[in-house]
């Protein structure tokens, strides 16, 4: 098979390589959909210390099942699924009361540490499939769209921590694929206004097709001045910040109402993760400040049955495609922000 391999830091190319074996706990999957992901950026052109090279990264996987290992229950030759990124031993206590996205004895995780989806056919690691990270499309819905569901579920799990409520004013800081979907799963939990903020005008206007009430460029404008105005002085009730900026964590903080949540859901750069605050803001103010990695295997579920019913509609987020031969120039765009979400079609 043709699959694209991260020889080293900023090096990819095209390789072959023999079709995987699903072994007995797996099953191997030909993959008709593969979307970039910012974390599969980080891997080819920056480094993440979750990785090794060589690997084939990408995990936000549809397509369809080819064989199936003698262990595995549930599915057979010709199951259209998803494959996400789960990493949990299903065995710490964090696994077993359903958090296994924070699992203290990771095992090896798809596009990680276990080759992923930028190639023909891929086996996720036997820990996906045992903990549910495997599941089948619904009918209807293409592999293209279906390769959204995994952002979406990360976006899920950001919403579950940090709850928009009816009548909420969401601020959400950083255009990208993630703080558009958190458009949309704000709208759909009631907010009343929904405000989103980004510092470079050509990113932000992409998000004008999901219908924010007001889009805000901070390259531009105060977003002081701009938040304060939509919350009649008071700041907004959730707030996202979906860019890896430490400044952008900073000011959220200051940006919130009394009794406000903030979600850090974009990590920082490794060698530039401490931010600066005045915690009696959080102390006066009653802040709730948490954070959301990765997504639980029913949110991922959950993403496909909202995007089957059409209350997400996927495919306004894919922006791009690329065939796995063109896979450089694909990632190049979106270094270059040219794309909401890009899609790689292997087959």
């Amino acid at each position: 098979m043709i699959a694209a391999q991260v020889e080293s830091l900023g090096r990819m190319g095209l390789v072959e390589k023999p079709v995987p074996g699903p072994g007995e706990n797996s099953v191997l999957i030909k993959v008709a959909a593969c979307a970039i992901c910012g974390s599969d950026v980080r891997i080819f052109a920056k480094g993440d210390a979750r990785a090794k090279y060589p690997i084939v990264i990408g995990h936000e996987i549809a397509g369809t099942v080819t064989a199936v290992g003698k262990n595995v229950k549930g599915f057979k030759e010709g199951d259209r699924v998803c494959a996400a990124p789960g990493h949990g031993c299903g065995k710490c206590r964090f696994c077993t009361t359903g958090h296994s996205n924070v699992c203290i004895h990771p095992c090896p995780s798809i596009g990680y540490a276990s080759d992923g989806g930028f190639a023909e056919y891929v086996v996720p690691p036997e820990n996906v499939v045992r903990l549910g990270f495997v599941n089948k499309i619904p009918d209807g819905v293409s592999f293209d769209d279906a390769s959204m569901s995994e952002l979406l579920a990360c976006n899920l799990n950001a919403q579950e921590n940090t709850p928009v409520q009816k009548g909420d004013v969401v601020l959400i800081m950083g255009a990208g694929p993630a703080g558009c979907m958190q458009i949309r799963l704000s709208q759909l939990r009631g907010a009343r206004k929904v405000l989103v903020t980004q510092r470079s005008r050509g990113r932000l206007e992409m998000a004008r097709r999901f219908s924010p009430d007001r889009l805000i460029a901070s390259g531009e404008e105060d977003l002081a001045k701009a938040v304060m105005e939509e919350t009649d002085g008071v700041g907004a009730d959730a707030i996202f910040v979906c860019a890896p900026s430490r400044a952008a964590q900073e000011q959220a903080l200051t940006l919130a109402a009394p009794r406000g949540r903030v979600n850090f859901f974009g990590g920082l750069p490794k060698d530039d993760c401490s931010i600066t605050t005045n915690a009696n803001v959080i102390h006066y103010k009653e802040l709730f400040v948490g954070g959301a990695s990765s997504s639980l295997a029913r949110q991922n579920r959950e993403a496909l049955e909202l995007i089957a019913a059409g209350k997400v509609e996927a495919k306004q987020y894919v922006t791009h495609r690329f065939p796995l031969q063109r896979i450089v120039e694909a990632f190049q765009t979106v270094i270059d922000r040219k794309a909401i979400k890009v899609v790689v079609n292997p087959a």
